[in-house]
């Protein structure tokens, strides 16, 4: 079943002719349907902006077993989306004069972190601290299943294990740093950081539809399902979620957001989008809880969110001025193989020979990589995703066969087989080879 949604006063011709000349309504619909139907997603809504329009409005499914398609309005755990609000937050205490982005983190959170003085604040907003993800370590579980449990518990535990590497040696995803950045801006106001993040980013911008998920009944959620297609909610750990993946919203916030957060060039989305650059002076494509890099061709300013039973994309092409907002419920869906069709882009095209064949055993600081040549192609196995047949794409590069829009290796121009750059949906990471 399918809901078309339009917004008021604007006929669906008017919409369709307002997108016409950068989208294919139809193809968009039609795309989003088969991927529906293909992965299993019991309700889905996808909204498109153009400057302070929207052209494309519609829901999918159901939200319930004798539910409507969800519409603008209807709630979904946002998951990773929340680190840019995150972000956000930690600009206003830094301009308010609360804490400097280059203080050592140990400064504010010194019972793990006094001894390391070269740990700064802006390592955990730009994911270069060397911290490990507490999400993926032993002692997870136990603390998520516990409602009581504080946040500084989970901090405690990414803490514990050892140093990826040095901060700003490298980039490497960590959901540690965000919940540390939420702990450091409770410390510096004496609020809880739901507060905090409400009184200087939410309430200011008029985002009442974003709101932490344990302020809500399940049953004002989309209910969701996690891959394997079973009812999944969330842990009762509020703190398990908040500052890295806490919060719920409504396509009509996010696009609101997008309109006033992400896309003014000179404002608050300028400052999230600015680039990490690592100690060598490499530049990384993220920023403040939002990646920036070309896809098909375009600059797109974007990040994905997951919980166990819900997927969700925010994106912004600046050269089309062009808006995204995509929320589904289940979890753990790859959303960037809907994107060609929706923003008007030409897939993947296959490539030539790649040239180097890299094989052997690779880390990037989150993944590990076994890479075996099978001839022209690579058969790629990467921890916590899967197995993938990698195609030539170019000189120096491969895309996965199976989801050519999501994955893509890249190696170093100079030949070297020692190291890649790896694009996983939305985000890069940098792998070098394990060694001996």
């Amino acid at each position: 079943m399918i809901a078309i949604i339009v917004l008021a006063g604007m006929t669906a011709a008017a919409t369709a002719s307002a997108a016409a000349d950068f989208l294919d309504i139809e193809r968009a619909g039609a795309a989003v349907q088969a991927f529906v139907a293909r992965e299993g997603i019991p309700a889905a809504h996808v909204t498109l902006l153009r400057g302070g329009d929207v052209v494309f409005q519609r829901g999918y499914g159901a939200t319930g077993a004798a539910g409507s398609a969800p519409g603008p309005d209807s709630i979904f755990p946002l998951g990773s989306i929340s680190k840019q609000f995150t972000a956000a937050a930690i600009l206003s205490l830094a301009d308010a004069g609360k804490l400097r982005l280059d203080d050592p983190v140990g400064k504010y959170l010194p019972e793990w972190f006094a001894g390391e003085p070269g740990l700064q604040v802006s390592h955990l907003l730009w994911q270069t601290s060397g911290l490990a993800d507490f999400l993926w370590l032993d002692g997870y579980r136990p603390l998520g299943e516990d409602a009581s449990t504080p946040m500084a518990a989970y901090v405690a535990l990414g803490a514990s294990a050892p140093r990826r590497f040095a901060p700003g040696a490298r980039w490497s995803y960590s959901n540690t740093n965000y919940k540390a950045l939420a702990l450091i801006a409770e410390r510096v106001t004496g609020e809880s950081f739901d507060a905090v993040l409400a009184e200087r980013v939410l309430r200011p911008l008029g985002l009442d539809g974003i709101v932490p998920c344990h302020d809500l009944e399940p049953e004002q959620l989309v209910p969701g399902v996690s891959a394997a297609g079973k009812p999944t909610p969330l842990d009762p750990s509020r703190a398990a979620y908040t500052g890295d993946g806490g919060l719920c919203g409504t396509a009509a916030d996010l696009a609101r957001w997008i309109r006033v957060g992400l896309a003014p060039r000179d404002g608050l989305g300028a400052r999230l989008a600015e680039p990490a650059v690592l100690a060598d002076g490499t530049w990384v494509p993220y920023g403040s809880g939002l990646s920036t890099r070309e896809f098909l061709g375009q600059e797109i300013i974007w990040h994905g969110g997951n919980v166990d039973s819900h997927t969700s994309e925010i994106a912004y092409l600046p050269g089309r001025d062009l808006g995204l907002v995509i929320l589904t419920s289940r979890g753990y869906v790859w959303l960037t193989e809907l994107m060609p069709a929706l923003l008007g882009m030409s897939p993947p095209p296959p490539g030539g020979p790649a040239g180097g064949l890299p094989a052997g055993r690779f880390e990037d600081g989150l993944f590990r990589y076994v890479v075996t040549p099978e001839g022209e192609n690579l058969r790629v196995e990467i921890d916590l995703i899967g197995e993938f047949v990698f195609v030539p794409a170019g000189p120096h590069e491969y895309v996965a066969e199976q989801l050519p829009a999501t994955f893509r290796i890249r190696l170093p121009a100079d030949g070297s087989l020692d190291r890649f750059e790896f694009d996983w949906s939305d985000v890069r990471s940098y792998a070098h080879r394990e060694r001996e």
